[in-house]
This record gives structure tokens, sequence and C-alpha cells, in this order.
């Protein structure tokens, strides 16, 4: 099915998005008032370091195109030097065109903080462009925005003690998929953490609320638990049902860590069948997905079906707690649930069994409602 209309016609008041995505079964699209605004921070390269962060970015895509999020722009991290390839600019491209949007891009400072307070104020005006972008971004918007941080969080740490009364007055929260709840070895740091412990202790300074998705419930030990994001998601089966060529071609881009140029004409035909073959007898670890749901006013149900939030009662496969967190500069941190309101929360796994197979389900539908 082709489509030649417009990002306003997606994201227009009430607008009925032009395809009949699965998701919509669930949750018919916002009006433009409800529409949360969103900035995706991400640690996207190509080649890539790890592939769940192009799952991610398709899903808000996702997202985007069946007018339940506003995605208003994507900051690439700029690459620390354990990784291979560069910001990945390409695959936003691809997406852009699949979906006929038009989200700009930009990269991320190279440099880091020390300590959780730091401005920065002697950077360049290239090496403070993601900074810059994420204030005049909120300056601009008609209406308080959301912030995705699937990376390193330095550029929002920064843009943040630059402009904390901003952040106060514009940010309607920072949704950070970064640590971890609980540690068989106190000395290992999460990968996002890692990067700048000190932007991570600043994300539970932030003047306005954060949600706080852990990707561990134990830091570095890959299975489902109570307090923590991560779960193992199968390729066939996430696969199942797409018919997307141009998505398809997209994956097939990612996983095959292509040096053709040819980013664009990667994504018209389907991907060689035997070397697709092999990718769909893989599994991908997975972290993020959740945190976009949160903001978009949804959730998953135990079964995997996608609805608002409002409705899912008992059903409900996840939640977000009040907490009370303590983050030293360092990246370690302490934390307690608080029966009292403190503009922090955090994600909470309320049928660990259930938890990965019904997210599977939940990202398929996301990747089959996406354009053909």
């Amino acid at each position: 099915m082709t489509n030649s209309f417009s990002r306003r016609t997606f994201l227009g008041a009430g607008a009925a998005v032009p395809f009949a995505g699965a998701l919509l079964n669930a949750a018919e699209p916002k009006a433009e008032s409800k529409i949360p605004p969103v900035l995706h921070c991400t640690d996207l390269f190509h080649p890539h370091g790890d592939p769940d962060d192009h799952f991610d970015l398709a899903c808000v895509f996702s997202l985007g195109y069946q007018n339940q999020i506003d995605l208003r722009g994507i900051s690439l991290d700029y690459p620390p030097p354990n990784r291979v390839g560069d910001p990945d600019v390409m695959a936003v491209a691809q997406l852009n065109r699949i979906c006929a949007m038009t989200v700009p891009t930009v990269v991320g400072t190279s440099k880091f903080i020390t300590k959780r307070t730091d401005t920065l104020p002697d950077l360049s005006p290239r090496e403070s462009t993601g900074i810059r972008w994420i204030i005049d971004s909120l300056k601009k918007s008609d209406r308080p925005m959301t912030i995705t941080v699937v990376g390193s969080a330095t550029d929002v740490a920064v843009a943040a003690c630059r402009e904390p009364a901003l952040f106060r007055e514009k940010c309607a929260g920072v949704y950070l998929n970064s640590g971890g709840t609980h540690q068989a070895r106190p000395e290992i740091l999460e990968h996002n953490v890692k990067i700048n412990p000190a932007a991570y202790a600043a994300m539970f300074d932030l003047p306005c609320p954060l949600y706080w998705f852990p990707c561990w419930h134990m830091t570095e030990e890959r299975k489902s638990g109570e307090w923590g994001t991560f779960y193992w998601m199968p390729h066939r089966k996430v696969f199942e049902g797409v018919e997307s060529t141009p998505l398809l071609g997209y994956f097939w881009y990612m996983f095959s860590r292509a040096q053709s140029p040819l980013w664009l004409r990667t994504t018209l035909t389907p991907p060689p069948e035997a070397e697709w073959t092999k990718i769909l007898d893989g599994q991908r670890g997975m972290w993020s997905v959740a945190s976009f749901f949160v903001l978009a006013g949804l959730t998953v149900t135990k079964s995997g079906k996608i609805v608002p939030t409002a409705e899912a009662g008992n059903d409900a496969l996840f939640r977000m707690e009040h907490v009370k967190v303590e983050c030293e500069d360092n990246g370690r941190l302490k934390w307690e649930l608080s029966k009292e309101p403190t503009g922090r929360f955090v994600f909470h796994v309320l049928d660990v069994p259930s938890y990965p197979a019904a997210m599977t389900e939940a990202v398929r539908t996301l990747l089959r409602a996406m354009p053909t």
C-alpha cells in the first residue's frame, strides 16, 4: 500500500491514520492536543553496536506514524571509543522515507561531565549542537515535551543544568532507560551508565518528572526480572506477519552491516532469502520499548495487546511506581519505593513469566503497522 499523505495528515487534530494498523484496534489516534511531543536520544550506530536500538527507532517511528506520539527529533550519541560505527543518520533517513515523515536528527557531544552539575561552558558550537538543539526544541514547543534516553544521558544532563527553569516549565518528563536496580557485583555498571556516570546521576536531580526504566533487574544478568526492562525477543516471532518490504529492507541493511551507500534502494526489495532465514533463527536482547508505550499513555497486557493505560486494569503487564533515588556522581545508587509522590517513577514488571512473550507480541504489532 502506497501513501502520499503529508506529516500533517498523520499528526493533525483527530486525523484518521490512512492504514489499518493493528494498534488501532486498541487505541484510536489522538487529537493533536493529546499527542505527546517527543525527542528521542539514542546510541544508534552503523555498523551497529547492538541492534536493539534499530528496533527501538522503528517502534518510535511506528507510534509517530500512528498518531500516538509527535516525534519531533532524534539525537544520536557521538560514538564512544568502543564502538566501530558512526551515528546512523541513514537509519533515520530510511524510516523517514518509509513513513513519509520529516523527523530531523542531530549528533550529540563527544565530551563527558565529571560532576552532575557541569554545564560544559567551554564547548565549541560543534560540540554543543545537540545540547543547544534540546534547549531550542523545548523553547519552541507549543506544549511540554517528553525526552527519551536510550543511550548516553550527557546532552540531556548538560541541557538541564544550563536551563533548569526551562526543563521545569517545558519538559513533561525524561524517560531514562539506563542502570540496574540490583547488583550481584557492585563494581559492574550498566553500559549506558558506564559511558558517563555523572550524567546518569544528574538525571535524578532533574527539575522535571523522571521515569526510570532500569535496564537490568540484576545488572548484566541477561534474564527478565521484576525491576528491569530486559527480555529476549525471538526474531522469527517478532517478524511474523510483517509485510512491509521497506521495513524489512531497513532491518536487512542494519543486520548485514552493509557498506553499500545505497541505503535507500536497499529498502525497495526483500532481503535475500537465505541470509534472512539465518537472521530469523536468532534472538535479540531488548530493553527500552516499554518506555515508549508509557509516554504515549499506552500499556501492554499480559497477552501482548497494546491498550490505553487507563483500560488495562489487572491485565496490565507493567506499571510505574513512585520511587526515591539517591545517586552518586560515580553512578552508584540507592533506591526505595515511596508511598508519596516524588516526581520520580520506576518501572515494575507485574508478571515476569509473561513479560518476554507479551513484549515481543507488542513490538510485532508496531512493526506490522508500518506502511508497505
